[in-house]
């Protein structure tokens, strides 16, 4: 990731200097134009801005550690992408401020390969300021930038990979379970593709409506009806034997969102079954 987000600055004519804890890693960078600095403290002081991507917190704290760095954190930006919690990203924010340092915590919602993708989105939180000058450098790393304050930069982290694996893995269990039905999954997947383009965008866009109106009058798409036609896909599904966990807690949350009463309005409805009003457990 590292390696990329490098290469996608110097493809924008950016100056970069990079430090590398293994420095036959940094050859191919400094072929394209980088200058490979001999020790940290001479990368962050080449730059009022440095983008860390490391292992893990631990690799970061030794960075930290090493001599002179913490002297050359002064009014220098970290903008972290290196994975850790939120407690970790609050803790190297503090240090690097005693430092007289900015904090920005990074996640780009890309894989290597969307890395300065236009269309890529990144979600950042920490230092505000920091973030602001230097957004149009952040945005060579992913054309979408969003700023959150710390609770809300984590809660949607979370919650956005969690959507989106669960999309992943709905889409490779109904592809998978074509080879029950006797279709080549490369021609399903190809064909899921196509089709589910617009008519999925379209209707989380409408979800998105109706969340915001508080509006789920079931003119369209009634819950109760999308609760009949999934018994009649799972049917369909385990006649074949393929196995669907997936879309069978899909039907799970439709059944019980249909029991708590929202079967005569739009499927969005079924947000409320997830939603802290309707927590059952705290009713407990």
């Amino acid at each position: 990731m590292g390696t990329i987000m490098a290469q996608a600055f110097l493809k924008q004519g950016k100056r970069v200097a990079i430090w590398n804890r293994s420095p036959g890693k940094a050859a191919a960078l400094v072929a394209a134009g980088a200058h490979l600095c001999d020790s940290a403290e001479a990368a962050l002081s080449a730059s009022p801005v440095a983008i860390f991507v490391l292992l893990d917190n631990h690799a970061t704290h030794e960075v930290l550690g090493m001599p002179g760095v913490a002297r050359a954190l002064a009014k220098r930006t970290i903008v972290d992408y290196t994975t850790n919690a939120k407690d970790e990203g609050l803790a190297l924010q503090a240090l690097i401020n005693r430092a007289g340092g900015h904090y920005v915590k990074g996640a780009i919602v890309a894989y290597p390969r969307n890395v300065g993708h236009r269309e890529s989105h990144c979600i950042h939180t920490g230092d505000r300021e920091a973030f602001e000058q230097h957004r149009a450098l952040l945005e060579v790393l992913a054309g979408h930038t969003v700023f959150l304050p710390w609770e809300q930069a984590f809660a949607f982290a979370t919650v956005l990979h969690a959507h989106a694996f669960a999309a992943m893995v709905a889409f490779f269990e109904a592809v998978g379970a074509s080879d029950r039905f006797g279709m080549p999954v490369s021609k399903t997947a190809r064909l899921l593709l196509d089709t589910s383009r617009f008519f999925i965008a379209d209707a989380l866009e409408e979800a998105v409506r109706r969340l915001e109106a508080r509006d789920f009058a079931g003119d369209q798409a009634r819950l109760d009806v999308h609760a009949g036609a999934f018994a009649h896909i799972a049917q369909s599904m385990h006649a074949q034997s393929a196995w669907t966990p997936v879309f069978d807690a899909v039907c799970q949350v439709v059944q019980r969102a249909e029991s708590m009463g929202y079967g005569e309005q739009d499927i969005v409805a079924a947000t409320q079954v997830f939603a802290r009003e309707h927590d059952t457990s705290k009713e407990a």
